[in-house]
């Protein structure tokens, strides 16, 4: 949980966070990360934008009008005279340092963390004024921007779609706050908040965002599992009692004898394993893609690899692991290494081998592991 000696502090308890202010209000953390150095530099964040692996935009604006332009981007394409900036998404599968960013917000779920974006931007460079589906926290890693917060949105604010890009019309600001590397301050943003960062000078800002899958997405995956287990012969049944309707009528009766139907159904047949397959998907990775770039490990230790979700549950007789929406079923005994692995920790590749394999060969199958001399001490 430490980067160059940081390690994240909060002004308030992680409860009073999670209880006022998580998916709620916005909060600024001063000096949350004491002896934080930004682990990649703008040109670093330029390289990254030139492949064709990594997903990467460039939103600029000229005399009033917005324009959204996609990577992967050659040197030419930074030489501009208008506002611009940069954002490379998902950073942290593929740079080292930016991905153990995440080990500083781990008193949220695992599974909720999506990926962290990094942008960078000229004086007066920023996206616009937008509102997000996400929780994301804002940390500055080089000069400063300014970020305007406004009112809460939903999908009746009015928006402007202009060029790929969704901005709010009408953006008032009520708050104002000013990020820069030596203040240490990390901005909390709940999903739905309307903000828009401007930068003051160079500026270099990664984004730590949260996600939360959909409720239709739940509510489909979970109809799903449950349909495949129920017999088709399975018939609605009236339960005793059920008074006598006026002809052709539904009664309430008659709808919550088959609401109460439908929730027995799911609860006698539902395993829940979709809801860790569904927290763990990644919509954005190609699971062959990721076996054949896969690395030999040498060991002597090895950690999870920077493009592994993982998530698991305990049962009463073995733990259920979720690796990239993949479920795996395997023995208690495993739960010291699996959550060492969870917390970003390096494990040593022999325990795993020797002791759990049955965890081990679950991870090599969904090329979850890399290796982890470099994290050791």
């Amino acid at each position: 949980m430490r980067i160059g000696g940081a390690t994240l502090k909060l002004p308030i308890s992680e409860t009073q966070f999670l209880q006022q202010y998580w998916q709620r209000a916005p909060l600024l953390l001063t000096q949350a990360l004491p002896g934080f150095t930004s682990p990649v530099t703008a040109d670093e964040l330029a390289g990254f934008a030139m492949e064709e692996f990594v997903e990467s935009r460039l939103i600029a604006r000229s005399k009033g009008v917005w324009t959204k332009q996609d990577g992967p981007f050659h040197k030419e394409d930074f030489h501009r005279e208008d506002e611009w900036t940069l954002l490379v998404h998902g950073l942290d599968q593929w740079h080292e340092g930016v991905a153990a960013l995440r080990a500083q917000v781990d008193f949220l779920p695992r599974w909720r963390f999506d990926d962290i974006m990094v942008s960078y931007a000229v004086n007066g460079g920023g996206v616009g004024p937008h509102f997000d589906r996400y929780d994301v926290f804002l940390l500055q890693g080089a000069g400063c921007r300014e970020w305007r917060l406004g009112g809460h949105c939903d999908d009746k604010t009015p928006q402007l779609q202009t060029n790929g890009l969704n901005l709010i019309s009408e953006f008032e600001p009520s708050e104002t706050y000013t990020l820069s590397p030596g203040d240490i301050l990390i901005l909390y943003i709940p999903p739905g908040v309307a903000h828009w960062g401007i930068a003051q000078g160079e500026s270099l800002t990664f984004s730590l965002g949260f996600r939360a899958p959909s409720v239709s997405d739940l509510l489909a995956r979970r109809t799903d599992n449950v349909l495949e287990q129920l017999a088709p012969a399975s018939l609605l049944e009236d339960m005793p009692g059920l008074s006598v309707g006026r002809p052709g009528e539904i009664t309430v009766e008659h709808i919550r004898n088959a609401i109460d139907a439908l929730a027995n159904a799911c609860d006698a047949l539902d395993d829940y394993r979709w809801f860790g397959e569904i927290v763990t998907h990644d919509n954005t990775t190609d699971t062959d893609d990721v076996s054949k770039s896969a690395l030999p490990l040498i060991g002597p230790f090895v950690c999870l690899s920077s493009q592994a979700r993982i998530a698991w549950q305990e049962h009463k007789q073995h733990l259920d692991i979720f690796i990239n929406g993949e479920t795996f079923a395997v023995p208690l005994s495993a739960l010291q290494n699996l959550m060492a692995l969870c917390r970003g920790d390096p494990v040593a590749l022999s325990s795993l081998t020797q002791s759990d394999g049955e965890l081990f060969d679950a991870l090599i199958a969904m090329s979850a592991l890399e290796d982890g001399q470099t994290h050791h001490g």
